[in-house]
């Protein structure tokens, strides 16, 4: 008869946080969040997302059917960059943060995923389309005149800035998860 008691709890319990947990909106994939002041933008259903850093109802930013992954504020919180394939191979895109239509800003042909902004508002990004080996290797896009400048550090894919912008840590090898943060 005890048995039986704790047996019915433990399903009782169970279902009871089950439901309470996805009626409160929790259920789901929630991948490479980012912050800005009071606002998160992360990646969910293969779309990108945003919320206010408080809680509420998350707004989709993107619908296309490919993935769009690794998002990122600019340092004035107005436009996110982050990686799609939209016509082929993961390249870096921009979108205001109210939505709009996505801005292309590279034409690699080879696997190029957002990493950061730098202070000064260039994006960084790795990719392995100027390396001689199979390495990843950083490169910055000024966004007012599109030129790109590759970072000279070998096998470096993520880094983070100071913020005056002069010094930059990386890890190497490449791509470790994102431990520069």
């Amino acid at each position: 008869m005890n048995f039986k008691k704790t047996f019915y709890l433990s399903v009782f319990t169970f279902l009871f946080f089950t439901i309470s947990i996805y009626s409160q909106g929790f259920e789901g994939y929630y991948q490479y969040p980012d912050i800005h002041k009071k606002n998160v933008v992360f990646s969910a259903e293969g779309d990108l997302w945003t919320v206010p850093l408080s809680g509420g109802l998350a707004q989709r930013l993107t619908t296309h059917p490919e993935q769009e992954r690794f998002p990122k504020f600019s340092p004035d919180g107005k436009t996110i960059a982050y990686t799609a394939s939209y016509e082929g191979p993961n390249e870096i895109y921009t979108i205001p943060i109210n939505g709009g239509l996505p801005t292309r800003w590279t034409y690699e042909s080879d696997f190029s995923f957002m990493n950061c902004w730098t202070p000064d508002g260039k994006i960084v990004y790795a990719t392995r389309a100027y390396a001689t080996l199979p390495d990843y290797q950083l490169v910055t896009i000024d966004t007012k005149t599109k030129k790109k400048h590759r970072i000279p550090l070998s096998q470096a894919s993520e880094a983070s800035f100071d913020a005056s912008g002069n010094t930059v840590y990386f890890v190497r090898p490449s791509y470790h998860g994102n431990v520069t943060k």
